[in-house]
């Protein structure tokens, strides 16, 4: 063979391998496959809030609580997990028998030989006991107001601890008698997430528990994919779970397109996608918005003045047509959970606490909405908003930034640029945009993600340091709030004309969080809204619609989605469509 034909041979032997890869689609039989972004790797853990959503969503595939929030056609539920509900009697105090025969994971061995799973009883199965609920309540509790769960379990049980099991297997929990619990009051409370008592209380992820799917051992040629397996002692109707790296965001909606994966938990700009308008091969459904656009303000280098007239300039609803390109050709329309059409202004935001939050749909608060015009001589010359696009919402980033830069919108007061990770600490920014994830619409709002988390977008950790006062009460610490410590460059060490309400406000902040009474939950709630607005701290901009996407392969009357429960709450359920 001649070299000149080599020459043209090997490109194409090398050619064909790439095209099978990029177009010719999946096997999706019996697996669940949805992107995740790679840099981005989900770490498990169910009781502290994670720099990405996924992994939020993530712990409904692993974990169960004593019941599990599950979406139906109409609302949301609790079902049994490892407990059954028994009753309460006049005295608040609630019984619950426990499922122990539950197996933890750790009862099987699972192995990979050819990309084929293969699954085991281990030498001895290890079974659920009561054991378990008290070292997570002694987790939870270790970590205070960090949890949801701490916040959820602290305003409702006298304390972190639980009489029995009986002979019945049978556990009772003491409730506070300062309301009049409802049953499904109290599976929310004991829904948090169980761990075995064996593992370790400050681990960075966990791996181990009795949910509907088991993590599989990594396999050398597709490290970077991440597979779970069903629990043999469970009812999950897929075998595979799957989850595929991509480099960001996006190219999800292609990808789904070319078959490259089976679901799509979330749209860029939470809006309908032309890509997947084929009715025949996808069909789509919405729950409750759990994002939220917000640019914060820093308190170093603007005046509250200049904060004030920063919040009357940046019209969010200006922005969020431009970003939906409303009233064009190319609008991005949206649907929600009650199935309303193009619905941007209910999204549209005015306080800390956004519009679909429990505490403005309740009207515990009502935010101000500023109507005066913005009085343009306060503002700085030119006023810097930056952003970082590298940990998810890249598209709606870039847009964003895009749209502040608009002269017709900002008359060229604004610039706006990326910028890395790592140069948020220098706090060389007036405003810094921010997507915040995993906010609930119930009243679990967790207000440390927003004010006392480090500058660092690639890690989640909240500066939280607690002392007591002359009282001997729990507060926070001040001399841990420093400019370096958070977004907005709240100082509380400093002798600042705001200092005084710099520390009311972080008073309030701690108080909001670390109550166990709903009354003074709502109260401080009340406080913030207030204080905050008076301070203008940020901009509040909108919250994000959320949409996703399933290929027609699956049976979409067994998937539900509804309100705030998590996407993947019913992942066991989920089954194939049965051709007719």
């Amino acid at each position: 063979m001649t070299s000149k034909r080599l020459l043209y041979i090997v490109p194409i032997l090398i050619l064909i391998p790439a095209l099978i890869f990029f177009m010719w689609p999946e096997d999706m039989s019996d697996t669940i496959a949805f992107p995740y972004i790679s840099h981005q790797k989900p770490l498990m853990d169910p009781h502290l809030p994670s720099s990405d959503d996924l992994s939020d969503k993530l712990d409904e595939l692993m974990f169960d609580g004593l019941f599990n929030q599950v979406a139906t056609p109409s609302g949301i539920a609790y079902e049994s997990g490892l407990g059954t509900f028994v009753g309460m009697d006049a005295n608040n105090v609630v019984t619950i028998k426990l499922n122990s025969t539950q197996k933890w994971h750790s009862s099987y061995k699972i192995t990979v030989d050819d990309e084929i799973v293969n699954v085991v009883d281990a030498d001895q199965a290890v079974t659920f006991v009561a054991q378990d609920i008290n070292f997570t309540l002694r987790r939870i509790e270790r970590l205070r107001s960090l949890s949801r769960d701490y916040i959820l379990i602290a305003q409702a049980l006298q304390n972190f601890d639980f009489e029995g099991p009986n002979a019945g297997d049978e556990i009772q929990f003491k409730f506070k008698g300062d309301r009049i619990w409802l049953e499904d009051e109290i599976k929310e409370v004991l829904s948090f997430k169980i761990l075995p008592n064996t593992a370790e209380l400050t681990a960075v992820s966990y791996s181990v528990g009795t949910g509907p799917y088991m993590p599989v051992p990594p396999i050398e040629e597709k490290k970077d994919t991440i597979q779970f397996y069903k629990n043999p002692s469970g009812t999950a109707h897929f075998n595979n779970v799957i989850l595929q790296p991509f480099i960001d965001n996006s190219t999800f909606t292609t990808e789904l397109n070319n078959a490259r994966f089976n679901v799509l938990l979330g749209t860029p700009f939470g809006s309908i996608s032309p890509i997947l308008g084929d009715e025949e091969r996808f069909f789509k459904k919405s729950n409750a918005s759990t994002t939220f656009f917000a640019i914060l303000l820093n308190t170093q280098r603007l005046s509250r003045d200049q904060r004030k007239a920063v919040r009357q300039f940046i019209d969010p609803k200006a922005l969020m047509n431009r970003l939906y390109k409303v009233g064009t050709e190319q609008q991005r329309h949206i649907v929600d959970y009650k199935d309303n059409e193009d619905n941007y202004s209910d999204h549209l935001n005015y306080s800390v606490f956004p519009s679909s939050s429990y505490y403005v749909e309740e009207q515990i608060v009502s935010p101000r909405r500023d109507t005066a015009e913005p009085d343009l001589s306060a503002l700085p010359d030119t006023l810097r908003i930056v952003a970082v696009a590298n940990y998810g919402y890249r598209e709606e980033y870039y847009e964003l930034v895009d749209a502040l830069n608009d002269e017709k919108l900002f008359f060229n007061k604004i610039k706006a640029t990326v910028i890395q990770n790592e140069d948020i600490a220098q706090g060389h920014y007036d405003g810094i945009l921010i997507a915040f994830t995993g906010y609930k619409s119930n009243f679990l709002f967790d207000l440390y993600d927003i004010f006392l988390r480090t500058p660092d977008l690639a890690t989640y950790r909240i500066n939280l340091k607690l002392t007591r006062n002359k009282k001997n009460e729990e507060v926070l610490d001040p001399t841990s709030i420093t400019a370096a410590s958070n977004f907005s460059r709240l100082d509380a060490t400093a002798g600042s004309p705001e200092q005084k309400d710099v520390l009311k406000y972080l008073e309030y902040l701690h108080g909001f969080m670390a109550t166990r009474e709903i009354g003074d939950k709502q109260a401080y709630a009340g406080f913030i809204d207030e204080l905050e607005h008076e301070m203008a701290l940020g901009v509040w901009l909108f919250s994000l619609p959320t949409l996703a996407y399933f290929n027609t392969q699956f049976d979409q009357n067994t998937i539900h989605l509804y309100g705030v429960a998590s996407q993947l709450s019913t992942i066991e359920k989920w089954k194939e469509r049965i051709e007719e």
